[in-house]
């Protein structure tokens, strides 16, 4: 959130445009903004794709495992879960795996780059732009009809 709060603030310095700043250097500090951006959603990129196929593999393993599980489990009087787990040690471990990544959070590892875009979105809304997927500016048209 630290990030998110210095590129607002950043922003705000800098889209207030002073008379002593020129179009060219607003330009200029836009297109270098856009820059800080694209390189951080190409750094993340590769990391998140990853974690994705680390966390799509461990939901297979689970589901075929599972399935394994439940059609060979015998339901009878003296049934208890922790024995069906233990006789099951492959979905045991699948499930434990899978509950693993989940609390350390590899599902927001998975989309750290669509967080931190939507993220900007929300401060670049303000300064009527945007950013597409890849980190690149969208200039929105002004909200004022006198212009």
């Amino acid at each position: 959130t630290t990030l998110l709060y210095t590129i607002k603030f950043e922003l705000g310095k800098r889209m207030q445009r002073p008379p002593n700043f020129t179009t060219a250097q607003i330009q200029g500090d836009l297109r270098a903004f856009e820059r800080r951006i694209t390189k951080a959603v190409q750094y993340l990129e590769p990391k998140s794709y990853r974690w994705r196929i680390l966390l799509f593999l461990s939901i297979m393993f689970v589901l075929l495992s599972g399935y394994s599980f439940i059609t060979n489990i015998q339901l009878d009087k003296d049934f208890s879960v922790a024995l069906a787990l233990y006789e099951n040690k492959v979905f045991a471990l699948a499930l434990f795996f899978l509950g693993l990544l989940v609390f350390t959070g590899a599902h927001k590892r998975a989309n750290t780059s669509a967080i931190i875009l939507a993220r900007n979105r929300q401060v670049l809304l303000e300064y009527n732009l945007s950013c597409n997927e890849k980190g690149k500016l969208i200039i929105k048209p002004s909200k004022d009809k006198d212009v």
